[in-house]
C-alpha cells in the first residue's frame, strides 16, 4: 500500500542511487485533492543505498507544475524485498490509467543518467512552492489513529533512507 508524502515536492536524489525507472508513455487526466483535474505524468522509481531500497511513485501535474509523491507504507525495505514492492508500484500506477514503460535508465552511462535525471520535472522545484530537500519530516498524530502512525513511521523511514544518501 502506498501513501502520499505531503511534504516532499521534488526529488533531490543523486542519479547514481536510482537503480530502476519506469515512466508513463502518455499523460492521463487525474484529480488530486487540492488541485483541479489535469493531465499528469507518472514515474516509478527504485532508489537503493547499500542494503536498503525505496520505491517512490511520482505524479507530475502538468498544469499546476507540481509533483505529488507516494511512498510505501512500510517505507524503505531490504533489497531482496524491493522487487516485489516495485511490482506493486507498477500495479498501483497502472490502476490509475497509466501505461508504464522501462526507460533503461539502469543501462545508461553515468553522465547520461545524470542528464536524464536532472531533466525530469519531478526533480525540479515546483513552480508554485519552494521544494524541500530530500529529508522527510515525521508527522505526529494527535488522535493516535493507526493509519497516521503508519504514515509517520513511513515518513521517518524515508527520511533515514534519504539522509543515508
Amino acid at each position: 500500500m502506498f501513501i502520499q508524502h505531503k511534504s516532499l515536492t521534488s526529488l533531490n536524489l543523486p542519479a547514481e542511487k536510482i537503480t530502476h525507472l519506469h515512466a508513463a508513455s502518455s499523460n492521463v487526466q487525474l484529480a488530486f485533492a487540492g488541485f483541479p483535474p489535469q493531465l499528469c505524468s507518472a514515474y516509478l522509481i527504485l532508489a537503493s543505498s547499500g542494503q536498503k531500497s525505496l520505491v517512490l511513485i511520482a505524479f507530475y501535474l502538468v498544469e499546476s507544475g507540481r509533483s505529488i509523491f507516494f511512498v510505501p507504507q512500510k517505507g524503505e525495505v531490504t533489497s531482496d524485498k524491493a522487487q516485489q514492492l516495485y511490482e506493486e508500484g507498477i500495479f498501483f500506477v497502472e490502476s490509475m490509467g497509466f501505461t508504464l514503460t522501462e526507460t533503461d535508465f539502469h543501462l545508461k552511462s553515468l553522465e547520461k543518467k545524470q542528464d536524464y535525471w536532472k531533466a525530469l520535472p519531478i526533480c525540479k522545484p515546483s513552480r508554485t512552492k519552494a521544494a524541500v530537500s530530500g529529508k522527510a519530516v515525521a508527522q505526529n498524530s494527535a488522535d493516535g489513529d493507526d493509519s497516521a502512525l503508519l504514515q509517520a513511521q513511513s515518513l521517518v523511514s524515508l527520511g533515514r533512507f534519504l539522509g543515508a544518501m
